[in-house]
């Protein structure tokens, strides 16, 4: 590490004790501990205000980069595109993600995939980030934290909006929104908007052409509320998931191996111009909120997700017989291999209904939910051209498989309170998991060197967990125990036919304070893991993160948040989290033996994160930022190799935003992002194959300009 990252990273760490308050409209607020009438949990809120003071055109993950336990990824380096974050060192399929408690998450992958929302920000009223196992009311699914988001109630005002925004690698964004304000007695208020974003990506060809849609329609009257929302998104990226080997990265960090052609000596001769992934999907919701009586209040939501895309790949002297192609005769010469290109299909439907019932008898905050929802997701590929191909082999369908996943949770939840400063919490939740992968008849899948596709499992879990506050002077004291089960994923159930399912214990033990100047939290987490499914640092062929069984393992940490108010212009925040991650007896099992390695660390799991934030208003209007982040090293697997691992590194960010009055104006707003002002190199993801890491780079110095008009 550099001596200048030595000294960033000690500010980080010394100015934990050293935060200033933070005021309504800064971008980050303290740890929120919830209490009266909620789960004493600890969470982080982020409003949109805050999440507009950064939203240029990059991804949630990158417009939450900065908050307490999290590191955001870019594939394209430059946070378009397709994004993910970690939090706790959990990958995305532990994070589980709900719009207006309607789940997001992938049924098969388990993943929240951003990019299929692009700009949904721009939509949103406020997110909230729980660690943990968190709530039954946060969603079914969540293992390792959750991330519930909150849209906008459509504006009882008529109003016209605008967001353009433009940077670095040909990036801008161009949103446009309007609301009918209220109508029809002030009953009916509808709200739209329309989103494009593309940019080029600080990888070479990773392009980013982005298409988003939101309509939310809401009626309310006497004590029913009625609202259908839609929104989806079209994207089309080239891929960059490959990344590159310390070697290459030495010559050209920009490099990009998907896409590349070679000759017979192993040079690069062209690049396949369409090495694209493309996707559509279309989200529906429909809900119900019914006050039955003074106490007593039910929500509905029935939800309908349908997605369909395709990755398209070229393909160097592949092998007819793993297409389900016969050898091509030319001749006296017999082909039995060829260039190809092919696409791999994905066709989807997500159906289901969340119901919640909620009320307050004497000392009681009850409340109680059942949700249903089936999957239904075709896999198919076809070969669209061949070197050698006649017509007859042209849109040659070699493979298609069906997957149906269905699942019905319910959970009840109660908190008591037993004097007026300590509250008793209570929740517990049930899930069954039915789900099945086959082949479709005269479709058969050619799977890992002619495997078919076929397995069908059963999953029945009850999830508990506990917990008490304390109020004190202005604060909280908690203590919560959850306990959480998760099945695998398809591609862990593909991966390894015998894969086990996870369970996790969780306790988390803190205390909050809001004081005059200097507010703070403090918060303990262990969370102990039976059968986790790490990231194993491979990848398969289409970027996906193979994962495997650890057997047992833990991790541990202390969270810290403050903040203090220096002056009327300066304030300074800073959060930060210290943990230790590890397996038990890790094993690596090979075909011919059994390798015992003893505790090892978990694989992309720091075991620091720091952030730290610095506010000056100069002048009423205008908002200056300075934020910095310390992540210190990774491994990328969980054997610990010398030569696997990603270096700590530190980067800097300053924003700007001017929001000047002009009458003719409800809202005008400027802004400007300047990323990596120190133009540091670095690399947040990567995987290990063959003994070989291979990395995925970061953008150097980039920048963000914006306006935002409201009429």
């Amino acid at each position: 590490m550099k001596k200048r990252d030595w000294f960033y990273f000690i500010i980080v760490l010394l100015s934990v004790n050293l935060y200033a308050q933070k005021k309504k409209d800064s971008i980050i607020q303290i740890q929120e501990i919830i209490v009266s009438g909620k789960a004493p949990i600890s969470k982080e809120r982020v409003t949109a205000k805050q999440l507009q003071e950064k939203n240029l055109g990059q991804d949630i993950p990158y417009l939450l980069k900065n908050n307490l336990s999290i590191v955001s990824t870019s594939d394209a380096g430059a946070g378009v595109g397709y994004t993910s974050l970690r939090i706790r060192g959990s990958d995305q399929t532990r994070i589980n993600v709900t719009l207006n408690g309607v789940p997001i998450n992938n049924a098969e992958s388990q993943g929240p995939f951003w990019i299929n929302m692009p700009d949904i920000a721009s939509s949103l009223s406020n997110l909230t980030i729980q660690r943990g196992v968190g709530t039954s009311t946060e969603g079914a699914g969540s293992f390792g934290a959750s991330i519930n988001a909150r849209t906008q109630a459509p504006s009882s005002k008529p109003y016209f909006q605008t967001d353009q925004s433009l940077g670095s690698f040909k990036t801008h964004k161009h949103t446009f929104g309007l609301g009918t304000g209220n109508l029809f007695n002030e009953a009916l208020k509808i709200d739209a908007k329309i989103s494009f974003i593309k940019s080029d990506g600080y990888i070479d060809r990773a392009f980013s052409d982005l298409f988003s849609y939101y309509v939310h329609g809401l009626y309310e009257k006497n004590n029913t509320t009625v609202g259908f929302m839609t929104f989806g998104g079209k994207e089309k990226t080239y891929q960059s998931w490959n990344g590159i080997d310390a070697q290459m990265m030495k010559k050209r960090r920009t490099f990009n191996s998907c896409g590349a052609i070679y000759d017979s000596d192993e040079n690069i001769v062209r690049y396949y111009n369409n090495e694209t992934d493309n996707y559509n999907q279309n989200h529906y919701h429909f809900y119900i909120k019914q006050k039955l009586t003074p106490i007593w209040t039910i929500n509905s939501t029935f939800f309908y997700t349908h997605g369909k895309g395709y990755y398209e790949e070229y393909k160097q002297n592949s092998k007819l017989s793993n297409y389900k192609l016969k050898d091509i005769i030319i001749g006296n010469e017999t082909i039995s291999k060829s260039d190809l290109i092919r696409r791999q299909w994905l066709d989807n439907n997500f159906y289901g209904i969340v119901n919640r019932l909620s009320g307050n008898i004497n000392k009681w905050n009850l409340e109680v939910g059942i949700s249903a929802n089936s999957y239904e997701g075709y896999h198919y590929g076809n070969v669209i051209w061949g070197k050698y191909f006649s017509n007859e082999h042209i849109d040659h369908e070699y493979y298609r498989n069906k997957a149906i996943k269905n699942e019905v949770s319910g959970f009840f939840k109660a908190i008591y309170d037993l004097t007026q400063n300590l509250e008793l919490f209570a929740d517990i939740q049930c899930r069954s998991i039915y789900y099945k992968g086959h082949d479709v008849p005269g479709g058969e899948s050619i799977f890992k060197n002619g495997g078919t596709i076929k397995f069908n499992k059963n999953y029945n879990f009850i999830n508990p967990k506990i917990g008490t506050s304390y109020k004190i002077e202005k604060g909280t004291i908690y203590v919560t125990y959850g306990l959480t089960q998760r099945e695998p994923s398809r591609n862990d159930i593909l991966e390894k036919s015998n894969v086990k399912a996870e369970l996790m214990h969780n306790v988390e033990l803190g205390v909050q304070q809001n004081l005059h100047k200097f507010s703070y939290s403090v918060n303990w987490y262990g969370m102990y893991y039976i059968n986790q499914l790490v990231l194993s640092g491979k990848i398969n062929d289409v970027g996906s993160f193979i994962r495997e069984n650890s057997g047992k393992s833990y991790r541990t940490g202390i969270e810290l948040s403050s903040s203090y108010q220096l002056t009327k212009k300066v304030s300074l925040s800073a959060n930060s989290t210290i943990s230790i991650n590890k397996n038990i007896n890790f094993k690596k099992e090979t075909s011919s033996y059994i390798e015992k390695l003893g505790n090892t660390p978990i694989a992309f799991s720091p075991s620091y994160i720091g952030n730290l934030i610095a506010e000056w208003k100069p002048i009423k209007k205008l908002n200056c930022k300075w934020i910095n982040q310390y992540v210190s090293s990774q491994y990328l697997t969980n054997e610990k190799p010398k030569n696997g691992k990603l270096e700590g590194y530190f980067v800097s960010d300053m924003t700007f935003e001017f929001s000047p009055s002009l009458l003719s104006m409800k809202y005008l707003n400027f802004k400007l992002a300047l990323n990596n002002i120190f133009n540091c190199k670095y690399e947040n993801n990567g995987y290990y194959n063959d003994n070989t890491p291979y990395y995925y780079p970061q953008a150097g110095f980039n920048f963000l300009t914006g306006i935002s008009l409201k009429f």
